[in-house]
């Protein structure tokens, strides 16, 4: 009979082997390119997401523009994430600072060591012996000289939070132009309703004229057709008007950072003033850009980030000095003999070289100049960026004043001709055909004029955002 020996370690080695087995890749997705990915449980949110409180009311008063800008600024994700983005590059600036600092180490060994000898040819040295050390150490190092890295890393860790916050500025008043448009829209929406409103009446107003004309037999059937045809095609346009208030309400609550709501009660802006002009020309405007855009500053706050990895890097291939200090207590005990206590201390300087480490510094100090020539690059074109952002911004502006006085002309002779045609189609002395065309005419200027108001928003803010100004009042309110 033959028996099959397993020894302990051995079956654990074969335990372990069948439990390791390797992993399937079509398990772990989609099982064809086609198919929707079924998530598994630990891929999902432990608790279902739910939105964030708001912070401020959104209901019961008409909210207007500055308070939507402070709502805005108070729950947008994006200004918090600036934010926290800046802190972080605080943070980083201090983690550069330590290194101004000691380091400090404390060590606590204890050995128990086991030394045999084995005699050769005679010799009477041999046997085992055990002895047991044990105690606290202490080191310190201090870098007195590296060339002037550690100065060019703080300086760049410094810069980069300079970018930090110039982006976050920028972010805030990304968050207001967004806010702004928003708003303008919404305002246009709620316009365009109005107008289409004011259309409704007069064609029902029409209507009923085109009524009185066929009971009187003044009129025909014809006319009285295209009149009732006349409102149903102004009831389907105050519906799309009404539709688009909706989604304009929805961009504005997404540019604020809450969950739109109909509570979302926006009190309709005044309308422009087109007399008051902006009296600075264009050169001037441009520069003031220059001088105060945050993304601008930013890029060129990354580049002066560059030029001090770049020296840290030039840095990091010559040798370090450093002060070196070790203080130590040990104990040790062999046999049954036991040692007196030993103290021991050592205090000196140290030069450490790298002296080839394969390329890596040599390429370091090519991937720092080349970030460093990116940045510029990326400086450059956000001057251009700016330039142009100006340039189209405030010409766009001229051109929504001039578009605001010809529609607000345009309203004004149209309505007076309607009311002219009116009185006329009513008399027996125009047609039907008249008082439809100059109805359609009233309505499109009506609608133009309602955009053109909405464009001289825009263009008011965008040329603000352009020349990175703020809205009075609003500088440092994000809390």
């Amino acid at each position: 009979m033959k028996f099959l020996r397993f020894s302990l370690p051995g079956l654990s080695l074969a335990t372990l082997l069948a439990g390791c087995r390797m992993m399937s890749i079509d398990d772990q997705v989609a099982s064809s390119p086609r198919e929707i990915w079924t998530p598994v449980a630990s891929a999902q949110p432990a608790q279902p997401l739910t939105f964030a409180p708001i912070s401020g009311n959104v209901s019961g008063a008409e909210l207007s523009l500055p308070t939507l800008i402070d709502l805005a600024l108070s729950n947008n994700p994006q200004t918090r994430a600036a934010w926290h983005d800046a802190k972080s590059a605080a943070a980083q600036l201090g983690e550069a600072n330590s290194a101004y600092y000691p380091t400090v180490s404390g060590n606590l060994a204890f050995d128990r060591n086991k030394v045999r000898t084995v005699g050769v040819n005679g010799s009477t040295f041999a046997g085992t012996t055990y002895s047991t050390t044990y105690g606290p150490s202490l080191g310190i190092n201090y870098v007195l000289w590296n060339f002037g890295k550690r100065e060019a890393q703080t300086e760049a860790a410094r810069q980069a939070l300079y970018a930090a916050n110039y982006l976050y500025n920028q972010q805030i008043q990304d968050v207001i132009l967004a806010t702004e448009l928003a708003y303008f829209n919404f305002d246009a929406a709620e316009g365009f309703v109005a107008a289409a409103q004011a259309i409704l009446d007069d064609a029902n107003a029409s209507l009923k004229a085109a009524d009185q004309r066929l009971s009187a037999g003044l009129g025909t059937k014809q006319e009285d057709l295209q009149a009732s045809a006349q409102v149903s095609n102004a009831e389907y346009q105050l519906e799309v008007a009404q539709s688009q208030v909706e989604t304009a309400r929805a961009q504005l609550a997404l540019s604020l950072g809450i969950p739109v709501t109909d509570k979302l009660n926006i009190q309709r802006s005044q309308k422009l003033d087109s007399s008051a002009k902006i009296d600075d020309d264009i050169s001037q405007l441009m520069a003031l850009a220059m001088r105060q855009r945050p993304d601008l500053m930013a890029a060129y706050a990354t580049v002066l980030e560059g030029e001090h990895n770049v020296e840290a890097a030039k840095a990091d291939e010559k040798p370090v000095i450093s002060a070196i200090s070790n203080l130590s207590y040990g104990y040790v005990s062999a046999g049954v003999t036991h040692g007196n206590p030993q103290n021991n201390y050592m205090v000196g300087l140290q030069v450490s070289w790298q002296i080839f480490t394969g390329f890596e510094k040599t390429y370091a100090i090519l991937d720092a100049q080349e970030r460093e020539d990116a940045a510029r690059e990326v400086l450059h074109s956000q001057e251009l960026k700016v330039v142009t952002d100006v340039w189209n911004f405030f010409y766009s502006y001229k051109n929504a004043l001039r578009q605001v006085d010809s529609t607000n002309a345009q309203v004004a002779a149209q309505q007076e001709a309607f009311n002219a045609i009116n009185t006329g189609y009513k008399a027996g002395l125009n047609t039907y055909v008249d008082l439809q065309t100059a109805l359609s005419s009233l309505a499109t200027a009506l609608q133009q004029q309602v955009q053109a108001e909405a464009t001289l928003g825009a263009s008011i803010a965008n040329l603000a955002h352009a020349t990175g100004n703020m809205p009075a009042g609003q500088a440092g309110t994000a809390k």
